[in-house]
Order: structure tokens, then C-alpha cells, then sequence
């Protein structure tokens, strides 16, 4: 299993979102409380109505990734949370803004890390490996990027933040796992409309597939 690229792929396009769900979700919505002195109703508000904004956006990045495949939607995503993390974070910690303006820059990068992320995540977790090992690779890359990136990032962005007496660790850990996001999605093989009763897991066929083109090239 350690030694399927379909499994360290899927494990760092997990990690990526799980990383940002526990960064964003959990630890800058109590760093906003607790350590900047907002009103708990500002990150509580804008975490629920981004939710209730994800029935939307979920099923729309769902069809997306239908229409135009797993990588291109994951690619997307990626790179416009690496984007907006400064600008949106920036503001989310700045008191001279409204709570409304507060609220939204919340919203829009909670749904382009966090949310969109998610939408894709299932589907291609599952489609990237083959049926002999689906359940027990998927399960484990899953359940393991999550646990390493959502257990660990909140504590070693409270660390990080109390020792620089800045809310920048956060802005990098979000750059951090996106990134991870991003080239996971760069270097995993299109596998929209893949035959889920394929005995082996998508990069290991698309290897196979290369090495037995290249071999009827030089016969």
C-alpha cells in the first residue's frame, strides 16, 4: 500500500483540505475570540451561513468536476485559496472593518479551501484507486491525512502564533496545505469516468499504460 502513488496522492489531496478545515474551521475562529477580542457571533455567523452557502457551491463544483473532470476543478481551487489567503485573511483579522466585510472574507475563503475542496474529495478519492484495495487504501489515506493535518495544524498554529505574536502562521500554514492540495492534484492522473471494477489504482495504470506505449515505440 506505502508504495502506491495513487495512495500518496489521495493522502496529500486530503491532507490539503483537511488542513484548511481544521485551520479555518476550529483554530482561527477561536484565535479571533479568544486572542483578537471579537464577538463570538462574527466567525460563528460566517462558518454557518458558509455552510448553508456549500448546499450550493458543493453540488455545483460536483457537476463542474462531472463536466470537466477532477484535476482541473482541484487545480482551480488550489490556486484561488493560495490567492485569496492573504487578501481575505488580512481582512478576517482586522478590526476597522465591518463585521459584515469581517464575515464575507471569512465566507469566501472558507469555501474555496475548505468547502469546494470538499466537494471533490469522495468521489476522486475513490475513483483513484482500483477495486482490490479501494476500500482499505481510501479509508486509511483518508482517515490518516486527516488526522496528521487537523490534529497537529491547530497546535502548531497556536504555538506559532503565540510566539510571533502574529496571526501570519496562519497565513502560511493555509499557503502550506494548499500547496500540498496543488500538486497532489498536478501530479495525480484524470480519473473522471475511470471503470471502478479496474483491478489496479490509477497512477499505477497510467504508469503502465506509458511504459507500454514507450516499449511499442522502440519495437
Amino acid at each position: 500500500m506505502f508504495t502506491s502513488k495513487s495512495f500518496w496522492l489521495a493522502t496529500g489531496l486530503r491532507f490539503g483540505q483537511a488542513g484548511n478545515s481544521g485551520l479555518i474551521q476550529t483554530f482561527l475562529a477561536g484565535y479571533l475570540v479568544q486572542t483578537l477580542l471579537f464577538d463570538k457571533s462574527i466567525p460563528t455567523d460566517a462558518l454557518m451561513i458558509s455552510s448553508v452557502l456549500g448546499f450550493i457551491t458543493i453540488p455545483l463544483l460536483g457537476w463542474l468536476s462531472d463536466k470537466f473532470g477532477r484535476r482541473l476543478p482541484y487545480i482551480i481551487l488550489n490556486i484561488s485559496a493560495i490567492i485569496l489567503a492573504y487578501p481575505m485573511l488580512s481582512i478576517v483579522v482586522d478590526k476597522t472593518y465591518s463585521p459584515g466585510v469581517i464575515m464575507t472574507a471569512l465566507i469566501v475563503i472558507h469555501n474555496f479551501a475548505v468547502l469546494g475542496l470538499f466537494a471533490l474529495e469522495n468521489i476522486t478519492m475513490a475513483e483513484m484507486f482500483g477495486a482490490r484495495n479501494r476500500f482499505t487504501r481510501m479509508a486509511i489515506s483518508k482517515e490518516a491525512g486527516g488526522l496528521v493535518a487537523v490534529g497537529f495544524g491547530p497546535v502548531l498554529a497556536g504555538i506559532f502564533c503565540n510566539m510571533t505574536n502574529s496571526w501570519w502562521p496562519i497565513l502560511v500554514m493555509v499557503i502550506a496545505y494548499s500547496l500540498i492540495g496543488l500538486f497532489s492534484a498536478l501530479l495525480m492522473p484524470e480519473v473522471k469516468d475511470r471503470d471502478l471494477s479496474a483491478l489496479e489504482d490509477a497512477a499505477e495504470v497510467s504508469k503502465a499504460d506509458k511504459m507500454r506505449c514507450s516499449a511499442t515505440q522502440t519495437s
